[in-house]
């Protein structure tokens, strides 16, 4: 034997002449194959000017003096190109790419592809500790502030995925993730001693409660706990009907907690998405109705509920907005929902010594209500009608508001809900507001309202309709007033039904300003002269007053009638003197009086 097994180092013969030849030859193969470090492992022609000792690997398409020698490692030596064949398992160091590589017995490969350029790491390690000891039964262990799991892109070969995988040996075992705070685990999910997966928190890190549950094969979620709805918000008060209702907030909440002054209504509610579950709480004192349908929302904000819904106080209903539908569904109604069917007429009292506490169907102070609003509320929110007439009778006194009223359920016309007074006397009922409307009637609703004096101070009109808002009228005494008698807009209706008197003055008897006032026919007694400082009839915006073949008796100052942007006050050719007043009427801007 004349060389080494492994680097062919060549021996030193006995009686060897010139052994100095063969020991350095040793050495210097030593020097090119131990500690190999390259200069390039990719360069495929040689370097035109190789320094003593150049080391390099040679790549699979060299050419020149490396031409047929890939693989084999390259050592300038007295200015000449010398090779030695690699042998698996020996390493080197490549400065060009930065990189420890290792011989496979084919190729040379970067340590850090496990030997494999990206393939199947053909050996194994019990156990592998990062920043940290790994012991069992963590034979992986990892201490890191953070941890990557990059998918390969497409362009590197890859599919542009990544997915890890915690498989268990049965369905009785377990494969998940816990959660820990110092080590004691806090949460755990995946599947959890069955295939379902499992949400479980602990407080402790032994005992473990199972949150929630999903089914594997129908996707079916399970609370075994109780559900909290968090994110809740108060707005403001409801002072005024709410079109397409939008309060600060409402974005993130779960929970809106509303309240009105009176009874109001929401016709839509912003914020729909797909799936998406709110809770409107009505944590006031007055009925707040859901409108079904109503128009006058923008669509995708608009309640698909069969039917008006009235949310009583301390009452709620849960919603969920259909993203396909673009309509709010009732999940949940409030028990006031399930409305009282009559089955006959209905009469509620109002007394000024009545309580809001009463049941308001018994004529005595502890039977009757002590507002009209009460009643009304009380009516519109609790009843169906089925056609039946529900009367509010209020009894000889002064009150200090009427009341709004919006849509009912079951009411087939005006005539079908009646608030009235004294029909013999009526100024002897008195409803006297401040700062509001002695009556409106609003999104649809119907009411007939006789035989009592209506006045208003500060602000308001005594008998106002909007939104489709309907209000008959008979036997009244129209008193002092700080706006209008009568006042409609956005197509709401006042008609007369009956004979009335004016005792009082205010701005306007009618104005009708995009709404319908109908008084023909019928007999007005005006008494003391009162004034109108605006006129006695105004017609703007498209609104009508259709006033032919009536008698007044009695006289008023004032204009007689001012009909303007597009506005007609229809008398049937009715002369220019026709309505009380001591000033002439005019007509503009496309007004016309007829």
């Amino acid at each position: 034997m004349t060389d080494t097994v492994h680097l062919g180092l060549p021996f030193i013969e006995g009686s060897q002449a010139q052994k100095h030849v063969t020991h350095n030859e040793a050495l210097r193969i030593l020097d090119s194959v131990v500690h190999i470090g390259v200069l390039d492992d990719a360069l495929t022609a040689p370097p035109p000017s190789p320094s003593e000792g150049d080391r390099y690997i040679v790549p699979g398409s060299a050419t020149g003096a490396w031409a047929g020698r890939a693989a084999a490692l390259a050592v300038c030596e007295d200015g000449v190109w010398r090779f030695f064949a690699p042998s698996p398992g020996w390493c080197a160091w490549s400065a060009a790419s930065g990189a420890l590589l290792v011989y496979d017995g084919a190729a040379w490969l970067p340590v850090a592809d496990g030997g494999g350029g990206g393939g199947p790491f053909t050996g194994s390690v019990d156990q592998l500790g990062i920043n940290a000891a790994a012991t069992a039964p963590n034979l992986l262990t990892l201490a890191s502030n953070a941890a990557l799991f990059k998918a390969i892109t497409v362009v590197d070969g890859g599919t542009g995925d990544m997915r890890l995988q915690i498989s268990k040996e049965g369905s009785a075992n377990v494969a998940s993730v816990i959660f820990s705070d110092a080590l004691s685990g806090r949460a755990e999910f995946g599947l959890v001693s069955s295939d379902q997966f499992k949400l479980k928190v602990s407080d402790d890190g032994v005992t473990f409660t199972e949150a929630m549950t999903f089914d594997q094969a129908s996707g079916n979620a399970t609370f075994a706990r109780g559900l909290s709805l968090t994110g809740i918000i108060a707005p403001a008060q409801i002072t005024a009907n709410q079109n397409d209702y939008n309060p600060a907030g409402l974005g993130t909440a779960s929970v809106v907690n509303v309240s009105s002054d009176a009874a109001r209504s929401l016709s839509g509610l912003a914020g729909g998405a797909e799936g998406r579950v709110v809770s409107l709480l009505n944590t006031g004192g007055q009925i707040v109705t859901l409108l079904n349908e109503s128009a006058a929302s923008t669509a995708a904000n608009r309640f698909a509920l069969g039917g008006d819904v009235a949310v009583g106080a301390k009452q709620a209903v849960l919603l969920r907005y259909d993203g396909t539908a673009s309509r709010w569904h009732a999940l949940a109604r409030p028990a006031g929902a399930s409305r009282e069917l009559l089955t006959a007429n209905r009469t509620y009292y109002v007394r000024t010594d009545g309580n809001d506490g009463n049941s308001g169907l018994a004529n005595s102070s502890g039977g009757a209500f002590a507002t009209i609003q009460k009643a009304i509320d009380v009516a519109l929110g609790t009843l169906d009608f089925l056609g039946f007439i529900v009367t509010i009778q209020v009894a000889d006194g002064t009150y200090g508001v009427g009341g709004r009223i919006g849509p009912g359920v079951g009411i087939t016309a005006a005539s079908k809900f009646v608030i009235k007074g004294n029909s013999g006397t009526p100024g002897n009922v008195i409803v006297s507001a401040t700062s509001n409307d002695a009556f409106m009637a609003e999104s649809g609703g119907l009411v007939t309202i006789k035989d009592m004096e209506l006045r208003t101070t500060t602000t308001g009109n005594t008998l106002a309709t909007q939104t489709s808002g309907h209000i008959e009228f008979d036997n009244i005494n129209f008193g002092a007033c700080a706006y209008r008698h009568m006042f409609t807009q956005s197509l709401g209706k006042i008609y007369a039904v009956g004979n009335y008197s004016i005792v009082g003055s205010a701005q306007h008897h009618m104005r009708s300003s995009g709404g319908v006032i109908r008084t023909s026919n019928y007999s007005v007694t005006v008494v003391g002269t009162p004034a109108f400082s605006g006129a006695f009839a105004m017609a703007e915006r498209a609104g009508l007053i259709d006033a032919f073949g009536m008698t007044f008796t009695g006289t008023a100052t004032g204009k007689r009638y001012d009909a303007s942007g597009n506005g007609v006050i229809f008398t049937n050719g009715g002369v220019a003197s026709y309505f009380p007043g001591n000033a002439a009427g005019t007509s503009a801007t496309g007004g016309q009086y007829l």
